[in-house]
């Protein structure tokens, strides 16, 4: 059973969840620099080069985070209800990207004023937009696209994300040690988490979750953790809850109260469906409530927040058993008889024993 008394959550930042989306607004002009005429975003990213501070790996992911965050940002958060059980969310995940993406050659598919781009990178908003369900469009790109769409989507969704870059390539790897069909599982970051990221190829349709390629598995690739997130802090009480036990969650809110629109927390019984209520300021702090539950029930929990201009914070998931770490006191009813008499004699020789020392003294 894990104990929790701080947490580092997830900090969604300055940008409320619309139902209506627009066409991402990115502008694009020709530029000149280190001797070469190429395409940059206006958020000043080089789009036919990887390399350097302002080529686009791994700059456009955070293009969709943030204050930027939008459609593709969505989806993640729709797979984060839709399925609370996390390794069924990661499988389908991926399996949405594969089925709504087809890969196909920048200078195949890609013309600026004309002009065929031999390299291009989208981003992952850029590639949502491509995808509709309706008329069974999909999105088209390689490698980096379809990587900066599912960090994006995975991310929203409460995974730790990293990219990472082989010579020629673009995947990424998401933390989940407890996914029991990967072929590697990798352990790539300055942390204390070890092994347990698994690789998403997202680029073909038959690659499963946590396949990697053969020709990466000597680990010649660059990483790059995807982080634009502050801290929000929560536990609960007690850390090891029984049957008897209501479980009172805490959330230290980063803003001002009188900033705060609500707060709620959103928790789930053996994978069910999420309930969600809203939490009560207490003093500091926002507390709410889950009743006390059946021995081996897995609870499932993460809190959001809103404030008053509409923008949103979501922390990342966790999760207690109820009784994981209770003692065992076997009932002697339950017990052999053999079992019952040496316990017995145990305890007389005991007693023999303590009487003995006391009729010495």
């Amino acid at each position: 059973m894990r104990t929790l008394t701080a947490i580092i959550i997830i900090f969604l930042t300055f940008s409320s969840i619309s139902i209506a989306h627009a066409i991402p607004s990115a502008t694009f002009t020709k530029q000149t620099k280190y001797g070469y005429e190429e395409w940059y975003d206006s958020w000043g990213f080089n789009r036919n080069y990887y390399g350097d501070s302002d080529g686009y790996l791994p700059n456009l992911a955070y293009e969709s985070l943030g204050n930027d965050k939008e459609l593709a940002y969505s989806i993640g958060q729709k797979f984060k209800i839709d399925y609370p059980q996390k390794v069924r969310r990661a499988e389908e995940i991926l399996s949405y990207v594969q089925r709504w993406t087809d890969y196909g050659y920048d200078e195949e598919n890609v013309l600026m004023e004309g002009e065929i781009q031999e390299e291009w990178a989208w981003n992952a908003d850029e590639m949502a937009h491509k995808i509709d369900e309706t008329s069974y469009s999909v999105a088209i790109g390689d490698c980096e696209d379809m990587t900066f769409l599912c960090s994006t989507i995975y991310l929203a969704a409460g995974f730790d994300v990293v990219l990472v870059s082989p010579p020629d390539h673009v995947a990424l790897m998401i933390w989940l040690p407890e996914y029991e069909n990967a072929n590697y599982y990798w352990d790539i970051t300055d942390d204390d988490r070890n092994y347990g990221w698994i690789w998403v190829e997202a680029t073909a349709e038959t690659n499963p979750l946590g396949w990697t390629p053969p020709e990466f598995s000597d680990g010649d690739f660059e990483v790059y953790p995807i982080s634009s997130f502050e801290t929000l802090s929560i536990s609960y009480s007690p850390q090891n809850p029984q049957q008897e036990d209501d479980v009172t969650i805490t959330v230290l809110s980063p803003i001002q109260s009188d900033s705060v629109e609500k707060v709620q927390l959103h928790y789930s019984l053996n994978n069910l469906a999420y309930t969600t209520m809203t939490m009560i300021l207490q003093g500091s702090s926002y507390q709410a409530i889950i009743s006390n539950q059946t021995d081996g029930t897995l609870v499932k929990f993460y809190a959001s927040l809103t404030d008053v201009e509409g923008n949103f914070l979501e922390s990342n998931e966790y999760s207690y058993v109820v009784g994981e770490n209770e003692i065992w006191i076997p009932e002697i009813s339950n017990l052999p008889l053999e079992l019952i008499m040496v316990i017995v004699v145990i305890g007389l020789i005991a007693l023999y024993s303590l009487a003995r020392k006391k009729l010495d003294k």
